[in-house]
């Protein structure tokens, strides 16, 4: 058996081990809400994460600048190309006071598994995010990362298991999912050339799961 066959089979195992085709657990069909704001704006969103929010690599509207319209509210793009999750916990807390959002958009933790980090320490920072954002009366929202591909294809198969981590914990917080793995299903029209960076088409699916929530 060739080698790329091996690879094609090894990725779809840890699809239906990492539990890829279950999707996470959006909550229900009904819109996404924050009852107790406090002093946020339920009209303001914050799309907190790295390059793939920040939308620095493709050639075309972030997917923040593209959300604003589709849901009614004022967008804010925080991503920082290259931050990791300890950045992300260290800089929340200072983001949603600037904002004073109602919603809280968390893509993170690609970064930190190129880099070699430990699945449950992704999953610890993510779940401190939550609490900052709770403490803070803002309703935070998860994501699983588009499995890389190509250039990137050797991070897929611990990709997969870190979005499997972040639906359970999505579950155990009680916070609303958007899977992006399941619609991207690495598709190579979504993706440029880097396989890891979603390109203006791939920008647009990103878009659309994010407002689906509202």
């Amino acid at each position: 058996m060739k080698r790329k066959s091996l690879r094609v089979i090894g990725v779809m195992v840890l699809m239906v081990l990492c539990g890829f085709w279950t999707g996470c657990d959006d909550g229900g069909s009904s819109g996404l809400s924050n009852k107790d704001p406090g002093n946020n704006d339920i009209n303001t969103v914050v799309a907190f994460g790295d390059s793939i929010t920040q939308g620095n690599h493709c050639q075309c509207h972030s997917y923040p600048s593209r959300l604003g319209g589709l849901i009614g509210k004022r967008v804010i793009n925080t991503g920082i190309a290259g931050s990791r999750v300890k950045d992300g916990v260290s800089r929340a807390p200072s983001v949603i006071r600037t904002y004073r959002p109602g919603f809280f958009l968390i893509l993170y933790g690609v970064n930190d598994v190129i880099h070699g980090s430990d699945p449950s320490a992704i999953i610890n920072g993510l779940s401190q995010m939550v609490a900052i954002c709770r403490e803070h009366n803002v309703v935070p929202v998860l994501a699983t990362y588009p499995m890389p591909i190509t250039d990137h294809e050797v991070f897929g198969g611990p990709t997969l298991v870190l979005n499997a981590e972040i639906r359970t914990l999505a579950k155990a917080v009680g916070v609303r999912c958007v899977d992006l793995e399941r619609e991207f299903e690495a598709n190579p029209a979504w993706y440029l050339s880097d396989g890891l960076h979603p390109n203006d088409a791939g920008t647009q699916v990103i878009t659309m799961a994010f407002a689906d929530l509202f």
